[in-house]
């Protein structure tokens, strides 16, 4: 039991407090000298995570800590407030906040699409770029706003207005009542980014790789900037511009950038963009961490944590079969995604970002409940978040000197315990009454009415109080329930006769005095004894911790790998083997694999010891498919159409490994594919070959020590003039334009690299006194287009634009690659053969736009009588895993061979690709990509039975059919616990599964802006 005098010893104290110090204000009226010297006494005080004392003391004055020991001496002069059976912790700070900033920029009325926006004092070219924001100017307390932090136990917050790419930089402040100017505790803190454009009304970026094109632009540009400082010009004889952005973020890689992240996956893009330009890091994650452990586990990185979870799933009509398999295993998982995060390199950190009222508190605990240590999470919540805020010296633990930030509890706060009071810089925030928590127990009363005593059980903590009363087994009759400050009264039904009880503290430890009044009004002293749970009861059971039924795999999803597959050696007999080399079919033909490679090739080998066995009698064996135009697994945004010209923007940013359509594809045979861009502008971004390797990260897609490619258009997706009226602003709208821009673009390139070989040549004083080119992402990428280190692969329709840019090609002595789609190729087959360039077309798409009426279904086969390398390409998830039967088509339309139709969709796009050195064919020594079919595969009903990469098994149609068993009792048994679950289904702002995966199917003229409007995807 708590004294009677706690809460009036807290009250004096509270009157005594005087107004913090202001140093610059002229005081009005009086000067407070009231003495503040307070002392806290046998509490049980955490000085932090890993300092637990007993019966200790804590003394402030001033607003700071003065003392904190155990049984020490009392200063002279100090209100002494006994917090015995009180706990108190050092503040909570939360680093992912808007507190105090009420700001917004000002939006934009242009009708249409903004290229450019007004350059207004220093300010970026680009609207997204806010990096000179500084938020301490704009910080202005909130009492109102703050009482959110404070009932959560919060005592200061890192706050930044949320808006933009670089956001500017954030102000770490007390949520204590004052002027702005003594709440600052850092007026420097971290930067603030995200991928997200926020209120930016231009239109670039509009794509998740546009927005990580402008970071990696925007980071080379204020290391330039800050190492042209003093320089009078430029060689190009310009003046160095005056960019407030690119001065605030000069510095930026010790300043430490803290970046929003909607998921796992966007994560892992950001922490791979800033480690290269070595920028310390501080990540807001997402709840899906625990999908890529491995990976972001790793990360030499702060991560701070939401702790919103995502929304129990809805049962509905068909009692959870419509629920994916993927949303039920997040909902179970995701309240221990912490639990998983606390053995990692990372330094946790958590935030109430996304939560309301209680749900904190209540989502703490079901974290600490899935397996945080308690330990882990007071460190997220103080002394972490303090270094993450630039505080350490002052705030995050409870030392001398320290600011007076606390929180005092009556319980554990990370299991039931009930916040009291808040102190921010020694003022008190007073959350419930502490004679109430005192009072608040189970106790034995005996009644003057009755024989049997009762069972009490007093809650006054919430807004209401709550009274029980029993008597045996029996629960009787209560009402009105009063409380008052340092009371509480009901009325009881005992023997049919209305009892009225007022119970109260007294003198007597560990038990209420009280009056029981009759309906006779009879009154008669009652005491009530606190009752000690029996231990049994009131202990947790050891068997109490989380057991999840749901499986982990990568993706976590359905058809996910439990683990990743294994280089294998093997030894398939007996089969017909599609060489996809001059060998051509061979029939009863043995091929051994081993290492990730073709072996050996031949009739009746010998099984090498080791290898395993495969009978392949009847089956069919063909490299795997190679797909020269998909645009399946990319994130947020096919196109970066915002500008004519965006050869910045890279595929390989934002590869997305979660795809289903990798899975399908595999279980179509195709093991490569080349991710492009789309063709909404002339001269588009860069593309990534990756390796449809299921279940690994975006990384080890990639395929690596390849040569680059990019794509280009022609057409009319290119103009825009066809796009409505507020399109008609953007060069070019026409198809000479495109010739223009083009040409335009490989001139100014040729310029830019001129200028940096003539800086080069520049002596040592020179260079002292005249800066550097500027490095241009975008020309550096034609550069290597003209250094043939770069390859193109254009979309092209009408015969006209396809000769021009052979000419163009040719005026600026580069060999086009590949025209894709190339519908009309069968009309200039022989200049593009003369002049090297490839041709991969669809199987018999026509007529779907005016561009291609003249398409016809021989094209494949007459681009391939006159020489031209040719392929067959899906642009499509769904002909991707039909692409044997895309390549089929030629052999009735045109009666192609078999062989040459097969190497269409896989030795043809590979050299397309400049890859057929390691795939492609099966051929001794190249990597064992490769598919065994039960069929012919260039038949209808062929099916690919496994698929293999790199001689590791990534599909195989037997465990498919197992996997999807299993699957479906492991979606009941998740379903039978979703059933079970009685907890109450609250809204939460955290993302299902189902909404992160969402993948739409992208075409090569998907236009629209990823941040600004409505598109069925997800946050990959």
């Amino acid at each position: 039991m708590i004294k009677k005098a706690l809460s009036s010893a807290i009250i004096a104290g509270l009157a005594s407090q005087s107004v913090l110090a202001d140093q610059t204000s002229p005081v009005l009226g009086m000067h407070h000298k009231t003495p503040d010297l307070m002392a806290f006494t046998n509490a049980t005080i955490y000085t932090s995570p890993n300092v637990k004392l007993t019966n200790a003391t804590l003394v402030i004055e001033n607003g700071h800590i003065k003392s904190v020991s155990k049984n020490g001496k009392l200063p002279k002069g100090a209100s002494v407030v006994d917090a015995k059976g009180l706990t108190i912790y050092p503040g909570f700070i939360d680093v992912y906040s808007e507190y105090g900033i009420d700001f917004s920029y000002p939006s934009s009325k242009t009708r249409g699409p903004v290229y450019r926006i007004d350059r207004i004092g220093g300010n970026a070219a680009n609207g997204a770029i806010h990096a000179q924001m500084n938020w301490s100017d704009h910080f202005s307390p909130d009492q109102k706003a703050a009482q959110k932090y404070l009932k959560n136990g919060f005592t200061a917050v890192q706050t930044a207005k949320h808006d933009g790419i670089l956001q500017g930089r954030g102000v770490t402040v007390s949520l204590a009542d004052g002027i702005a100017n003594e709440l600052v505790y850092n007026a420097n803190a971290q930067h603030f980014a995200s991928f997200n454009k926020g209120s930016s009304a231009q239109n670039y970026p509009s794509s998740l790789m546009g927005s990580i094109a402008l970071l990696r632009q925007t980071f080379s540009d204020a290391n330039w900037y800050q190492k042209s400082q003093g320089k009078s010009v430029t060689f190009a004889g310009d003046n160095i511009e005056y960019n407030a952005a690119l001065n605030a973020i000069s510095n930026i890689e010790k300043q430490g950038v803290f970046f929003s992240s909607q998921s796992e996956q966007s994560l892992l893009r950001a922490a791979k963009l800033l480690n290269n330009f070595d920028i310390k890091a501080t990540f807001l994650g997402s709840g899906f961490e625990y999908a890529r452990l491995d990976e972001i586990g790793q990360l030499n990185a702060n991560l701070v944590m939401p702790l919103t979870f995502a929304e129990k799933p809805t049962l509905g009509t068909t009692q959870g079969h419509d629920i994916s398999l993927a949303d039920l295993r997040h909902w179970e998982r995701n309240p221990g995604n912490l639990a998983t995060l606390e053995d990692s390199k990372l330094k946790l950190a958590i935030t109430s970002h996304g939560t309301k009222g209680n749900d904190f508190l209540t989502n703490l605990r079901t974290a600490v409940k899935h397996g945080l240590s308690e330990k882990a999470a007071l460190a997220a919540l103080t002394t972490n978040p303090a270094k993450i805020a630039g505080i350490a010296n002052e705030a995050g633990q409870l030392k001398a000197g320290y600011n007076a930030d606390f929180v005092i509890t009556k319980g554990d706060i990370f299991k039931n315990g009930d916040i009291v009071s808040v102190w921010t810089q020694g003022q008190e925030h007073q959350f419930v009454n502490p004679t109430h928590l005192a009072m608040s127990g189970d106790y034995s009363l005996k009644s003057h009415h009755s024989d049997e005593p009762l069972s009490v059980s007093i809650d006054l903590a919430g807004k209401k109080a709550k009274v029980t009363i029993k008597q045996g087994d029996t629960t009787l009759k209560t009402s009105n329930v009063e409380k008052t400050n340092d009371s509480v009264s009901f009325v009881v039904t005992e023997n049919d006769q209305a009892i009225r009880y007022r119970l109260w503290q007294g003198d007597q430890k560990n038990a209420l005095e009280g009056r029981q009044i009759d309906s006779k009004q009879q009154s008669m002293l009652v005491t009530a004894n606190e009752v000690t749970k029996d231990a049994e009861v009131a202990k947790k059971s050891v068997d109490d911790s989380i057991e999840y039924v749901g499986k982990l795999t990568w993706p976590n999803r359905a058809f996910g790998q439990a683990t990743l597959p294994k280089s294998q050696k093997l030894h398939l007999k007996n089969a017909t083997v599609w060489t996809s080399e001059d060998a051509g079919i061979l029939e009863n033909t043995d091929v051994i694999v081993a290492n990730g490679k073709f072996v050996k090739i031949g009739k009746n080998l010998n099984t090498p010891s080791g290898y395993q066995a495969i009978d392949a009698t009847g089956k069919h064996i063909t490299a795997g498919i190679v797909d020269e135009h998909s645009h399946i697994a990319i994130s947020r945004g096919v196109n970066e159409g915002t500008e004519a010209i965006t050869a910045e923007v890279r595929i390989g940013d934002v590869v997305n490994p979660d795809d289903i359509q990798i899975y399908r594809s595999l279980a179509g045979g195709t093991t490569t594919a080349q991710l492009l861009h789309g063709s909404a502008n002339p001269i588009g971004g860069q593309a990534q070959i990756i390796q449809l390797k299921w279940g690994e990260s975006a990384q080890n897609m990639k395929m690596r020590n390849v040569p680059g490619s990019i794509k280009f258009a022609l057409g009319e997706n290119v103009k825009q003039s066809n796009w409505g009226s507020d399109y008609r602003s953007r060069y070019p709208q026409t198809r000479m334009g495109v010739e223009a821009v083009m040409k335009d673009a490989f001139v100014r390139t040729k310029e830019y690299k001129a200028a940096q070989k003539a800086y080069g040549k520049l002596s040592s004083s020179e260079k002292r006194k005249t800066a550097s080119i500027r490095k241009d992402y975008r020309l550096e990428t034609l550069d290597e287009i003209l250094k043939s280190q770069r390859h193109v692969h254009i979309h092209s329709y009408v015969q006209s634009e396809i000769l021009m840019f052979l000419r163009l090609a040719e005026q600026f002595d580069f060999t086009v690659t590949t025209f894709t789609h190339i519908l009309e190729g069968y009309k200039l087959a022989d200049e593009m053969a003369k002049h090297g360039a490839g041709g991969s077309t669809f199987a018999d798409w026509w007529g779907y736009k005016f561009e291609v009426y003249d398409a016809i279904p021989q094209n494949a086969c007459l681009m391939n009588q006159r020489g031209v390398l040719t392929s067959i390409n899906s642009d499509s998830p769904d002909l991707q895993r039909r692409l044997n039967q895309e390549a089929a088509k030629s052999i009735t339309y045109c009666d192609m061979s078999q062989e040459d139709a097969w190497k269409m969709v896989t030795i043809n796009p590979a050299k397309q690709l400049k890859i057929d050195n390691r795939t492609g064919s099966i051929k001794t020594g190249k990597q064992a990509d490769f598919v065994i079919w039960d069929h012919n595969p260039l038949s209808v009903y062929a099916r690919a039975e496994q698929t293999w990469i790199d001689g590791r098994q990534y599909f195989d149609l037997a465990t498919d059919m197992v996997a999807r068993k299993a699957q479906r009792v492991e979606k009941s048994q998740l379903i039978n616990k979703l059933i079970g679950d009685k907890s109450p289904k609250a809204s939460s702002t955290a993302l299902s599964a189902s909404e992160k995966m969402m993948q739409p199917v992208w075409h090569c003229d998907d236009q629209h802006d990823t941040w600004q409007q409505h598109i069925d995807h997800g946050v990959h």
